[in-house]
């Protein structure tokens, strides 16, 4: 703390003088959604932003100073406790922003604040990393002169301290002593600090997520003329500084290969040359080492990174970097859109279809519309990069809402990969039980004896997806959750040869060998998922090198960039994923794609279904054929004839969004109307579907006047998960922010009925499971 709490209360009440100020304490009940009033001294420099630690009934909590505050009328205000000087204060345009985003999302301005600063920092769990160092205390010519000397004496290992500390500008790290000299250096410290040769001090360490490693140089390539007109969209967005002419958000539409990343590179550099900065958003973790290895192989050390699977140092010190104006680009996740740049010039947003932009828990924001509005509000341009775009996008560009620029082949005049449809049902009347079609087979077989790489897509984990009772019917379902349990082969050092698990609470158990329901012994495993894939790809082809990228693989930190490096040197010949796989991948050696199930998405119970599906497999087909060598790609179906699936195939993508947005606008969804989803959990499922009736009635006023459809509350699709009921009702019309209004009105500090049920507020939910 900068100032201690005594003296701050000392000075207030003794000179008299007393300012008062805004603070956003931070709670997370929403019925202390207000700014409280706190009194500070008149000498205490407080800007907008600065955190400070307050009082808050019998506890200390930690809260942004807004800005001053008039004297309440007759209250008695208590003193702020004091500066919290090791956060450095948000920068205003955040403070806006988080209110836009409280507004918007219906949540409170201190969950919009917290999400401007890392957790770890906010919680004052991480600080900078001190380490000790030395230094030289004496002039230069002094110790030049004490190396000589020292080496007559024959005490070389203090003339090698001292040779090391004159080689460096500034003071090294003790650490960096041992290592370069042994650890047996250190003893001889001891005699020079007494001569007053050197001194001890105290370095601020940057936790480093590249590990000190270099970006290989990156060489400038030439552009496609489709690429230049990319880019000439975007010099004309940077150039057009009327403010009364809002810039139009860029879609820059481009086939899978089409080169968007170097088209982006380019637009960078031009947002630097004009002395601003740039956020760079991609929608996977495992994403941002290949995307940021590009962007410092082109820019250096001024780019930064944030994202979740940073330990909180690393993510902390990263942060600082960016808010004292150490770096120009920040690439990260969803959240990096709350980076704290200053000179803002551009925001790009890549695979901006991908769901992994939307949060799901409070405040449940998109990063593609929060983009968007930090554009908007900083006179920045935002470019949005999709081969696949969202049908929302889509249709704003046909609006001319968005400006869309087409990308319409690859570089280098390589092909798209043919797309071959396999229909399952005909395998299964030709008495082939295994999960690879004959075609596939025989595509991998040549693909591995050319010595060529294969990525095989299915986007579910485990080995099967649930167990079956055979006798009674039964699937054995999770005790918390109402979904069946997925198994999984044993993990190492495990005895059992099955475990079954839920991938919503992480409950496990062994395979039970009779029902739990009726104690038959007539146990059936069906489904597959990732770990069956691989395992029956070894059992066909037992001389090939793979890999598995999932959830299950990647749980250890640095797994993501290990696997996927290891498979772009050549180190393994198949790649077996989930979604992972489907996003944004270069491997040049890769001429075979497999989607072993396109129809996984394609039935789930939500109106993006076909969207998704569409989406998947358009997107995974295009990670073949990237290189020198032609790529091909074979979809496994069961319903070759649903439309997205199809169309996917046909690469029809102009028919396939037609018809969506003809299905959605006959079916009143997104773009055509929009959804609040209001979400009640409890322990008790009488006490939440009592909860949810009540909010039913509350909001009924609201929908009479047909501005709103209010939807009969019920279960949610997935009733129960992680020991808690789930029911929900929706709020459907054209007019997001009035249905937003009107929860606020109707619910926000309403006590509502039901024990121990909590309502959570999804606005623009991007499913409804």
């Amino acid at each position: 703390m900068s100032q201690r709490p005594q003296a701050i209360q000392a000075r207030l009440w003794s000179d008299g003088e007393v300012r008062y100020g805004e603070v956003a304490v931070d709670l997370a009940a929403a019925g202390a959604d207000r700014l409280f009033t706190y009194a500070f001294p008149p000498d205490l420099d407080l800007v907008p932003g600065t955190w400070v630690e307050v009082p808050f009934h019998s506890r200390k909590l930690i809260g942004c100073y807004i800005g001053p505050a008039p004297a309440p009328p007759g209250v008695q205000v208590r003193p702020i406790a004091g500066v919290v000087a090791e956060l450095p204060p948000l920068p205003r345009d955040l403070i806006d922003l988080a209110r836009w985003v409280a507004d918007r999302y219906l949540c409170t301005f201190a969950a919009a604040l917290r999400l401007c600063i890392p957790a770890g920092a906010r919680r004052r769990r991480v600080r900078e990393r001190a380490v000790a160092a030395v230094a030289l205390a004496a002039p230069r010519a002094e110790v030049a002169a004490a190396v000589e000397a020292a080496e007559r004496r024959r005490a070389h290992l203090q003339a090698r301290v001292l040779a090391m500390l004159l080689e460096r500008p500034g003071p090294v790290p003790l650490a960096e002593v041992a290592a370069r000299l042994g650890d047996h250096a250190r003893a001889a410290l001891r005699p020079l600090l007494d001569r007053g040769l050197i001194r001890r001090v105290t370095l601020t360490a940057r936790r480093d997520p590249f590990g000190g490693r270099a970006a290989p140089p990156d060489a400038e390539r030439s552009l496609t003329p489709a690429q230049r007109e990319a880019l000439a969209a975007v010099e004309r967005a940077l150039a057009d500084d009327n403010p009364f002419s809002p810039r139009r958000p860029i879609l820059i539409h481009g086939v899978t290969g089409s080169g968007k990343t170097v088209v982006y590179l380019q637009a960078i550099a031009r947002v630097l040359a004009r002395g601003q900065q740039a956020i760079v958003l991609v929608p996977e973790i495992s994403l941002t080492p290949q995307t940021v290895g590009r962007f410092r192989a082109r820019f250096g050390d001024r780019v930064a990174v944030l994202h979740s699977a940073l330990s909180e140092g690393e993510r902390w010190d990263e942060w600082l970097r960016i808010r004292r104006g150490e770096v120009d680009i920040v690439v990260g996740a969803r959240s990096a859109v709350f980076a704290p740049v200053e000179r803002l010039g551009m925001i790009i947003v890549d695979e901006e279809h991908e769901s992994t932009y939307k949060q799901e828990t409070t405040p449940p924001y998109h990063a593609r519309e929060v983009a968007e509005e930090r554009c908007r509000r900083a006179g920045a341009v935002l470019v949005l990069g999709s081969a696949t775009p969202a049908v929302e996008t889509y249709w704003r560009a046909e609006r001319g809402e968005i400006e869309r620029v087409v990308l319409p082949e690859r570089v280098d005049g390589r092909p798209l990969p043919p797309v071959e449809l396999v229909d399952m049902r005909e395998e299964l009347r030709a008495f082939n039980r295994s999960i690879f079609s004959r075609r596939l087979q025989e595509a991998l077989d040549e693909t591995l004896g050319r010595g060529e790489q294969a990525i095989l897509f299915l986007n579910r984990r485990g080995y099967h997806t649930f167990v079956l009772c055979r006798a009674c019917g039964e699937a054995i379902a999770c005790p918390n959750c109402a979904v069946a349990l997925t198994c999984h082969l044993p993990g190492p050092g495990q005895p059992q040869p099955r475990r079954l698990e839920c991938h919503y609470c992480g409950h496990a158990e062994p395979v039970p060998s009779t029902c739990p329901r009726c104690g038959s012994d007539k146990i059936r495993y069906l489904g597959a998922g990732t770990e069956r894939v691989e395992a029956e790809l070894r059992e066909l082809f037992p001389r090939a090198r793979v890999l598995r990228l999932d959830v299950d693989t990647t749980r250890r930190k640095g797994a993501h960039g290990e696997i996927l490096g290891a498979f772009s040197r050549g180190e393994a010949d198949v790649l077996i994923g989930t979604q992972m796989v489907a996003k944004g991948l270069d491997f040049g050696r890769v001429t075979l794609v497999g989607v072993v199930l396109a129809d996984t998405t394609a039935n789930l119970p939500d109106f993006r279904a076909a969207e998704r599906t569409f989406q998947l497999i358009t997107q995974v087909a295009g990670r073949a054929g990237r290189g020198d060598r032609p790529g091909r790609a074979l979809v496994q179906t069961y319903m070759p004839d649903h439309p997205a699936i199809a169309a996917a195939v046909r690469g029809d993508i102009a028919g396939f969004y037609a018809r969506e947005l003809a299905w959605r606008q006959v079916q009143g969804y997104p773009p055509f109307a929009d959804f609040v989803r209001l979400l009640f959990t409890g322990p008790e499922e009488g006490e939440v579907a009592l909860a949810a009736r009540a909010a039913y009635q509350a909001l009924l006023p609201y929908g009479k006047d047909g501005a709103m459809e209010v939807r009969e509350p019920g279960p949610a699709p997935l009733v129960r998960l992680r020991g808690q009921w789930r029911y929900h009702l929706l709020l459907r019309g054209p007019d997001r922010q009035a249905m937003v209004a009107a929860v606020r009105a109707a619910l926000v500090g309403r006590r509502l009925p039901g024990k121990g049920v909590r309502m959570s507020v999804d606005v623009g939910p991007y499913t409804i499971l």
